[in-house]
């Protein structure tokens, strides 16, 4: 629904740029890139903010090449936030149309992992929260996909039953795996290098969100 103009990649290398730390500091950025992604993942349901979780990334990140500054952590955890700020996430082509043509036909529920001061500055800076008619934010609740519970918190808010919903998610084993368990459809928007974790088959898989107007209006 949404991305990032900047990789991750790119924004690590930026943000050692404007903290005047030398680009060697977190060694080759792309396996960098990649661990900070990862720990992301590992680490989002406990941290308290985005900003506190960034510094806990980097702080892993250096120690892991034996190297303990906690200056350094944290003029590199601000840089990347400025970065990330100022180049903003946009919405992918022809979303806005779409949610806007699907409203009329179908509630609409959003439902997004990730700290809430991140996910809801994302939200309200594409204006989500007026497209949607329910949204939850897996920081607001404590529960975080794939677990069945916050899918039925979903849907409890949209007052619709599980069978007669549809929910759409480019992660296999957050988002199809538990829309699968709780009983609903599933449109898995798949990444050419993405392969499904489990058995579970779903009941849609398309390239790009946009490609849904055709099965659904």
């Amino acid at each position: 629904m949404s991305y990032y103009p900047l990789s991750t990649r790119q924004v690590l290398q930026e943000a050692l740029h404007r903290a005047s730390l030398s680009a060697e500091l977190l060694g080759d950025l792309t396996a960098a890139a990649q661990q900070y992604n990862e720990l992301w993942l590992t680490l989002e349901r406990s941290a308290e903010s985005t900003d506190i979780l960034r510094v806990q990334i980097m702080t892993t990140l250096l120690n892991e090449r034996g190297i303990e500054d906690a200056a350094a952590v944290l003029e590199i955890s601000e840089a990347y936030g400025d970065v990330r700020r100022e180049s903003g996430v946009l919405p992918y082509p022809g979303i806005d149309n779409l949610l806007a043509d699907l409203k009329e036909n179908y509630k609409l529920g959003l439902l997004t992992n990730g700290p809430s001061d991140i996910q809801w500055e994302k939200i309200e800076a594409l204006g989500l929260d007026q497209q949607f008619d329910a949204v939850i934010v897996a920081g607001d609740v404590g529960i975080y996909k794939p677990d069945v519970r916050v899918f039925e918190m979903l849907l409890k808010k949209l007052d619709v039953a599980a069978e007669h919903s549809l929910f759409v998610g480019d992660s296999y084993d957050a988002d199809i795996l538990g829309a699968h368990q709780a009983g609903m459809y599933t449109a898995w928007i798949k990444r050419e290098e993405d392969a499904m974790t489990d058995g579970v088959q779903p009941t849609l898989v398309k390239s790009d969100t946009a490609l849904l107007r055709e099965v659904l209006l």
